[in-house]
């Protein structure tokens, strides 16, 4: 048992090493792909590596408060979901043992 436990986990640590190359790969060509883009200004003029550098961490950043952003408005979402909408799923038919006739 102890064995075939071994050779699973063996298993998933190799599947995610290898999705966690493939991810890499594809993070390197999107801020690849970025940093061609910001390489030009909007009048066609090329900037300055310190310049495409910063634009890019500043994109970075901007993408990772708006993450963040979106997480606090979900957890707020679901807090509110769960306190002011009642969920009858598992008592549709509370009143139809109670002796109350629905019409």
């Amino acid at each position: 048992m102890k064995g075939r436990l071994q050779l699973l986990l063996t298993q998933w640590i190799e599947a995610q090493q290898e999705t966690n190359k493939k991810l890499d790969t594809i993070a390197a060509l999107l801020v690849s792909n970025q940093i061609l883009q910001e390489c030009v200004d909007h009048a066609g003029q090329p900037r300055e590596a310190d310049e495409t550098a910063e634009l890019v961490a500043d994109s970075f950043s901007a993408g990772r408060c708006l993450l963040s952003e979106l997480d606090q408005r979900n957890r707020d979402f679901e807090y509110q979901k769960s306190e002011f909408f009642i969920d009858d799923s598992d008592g549709d038919n509370k009143d139809a043992g109670n002796g109350l006739a629905q019409f």
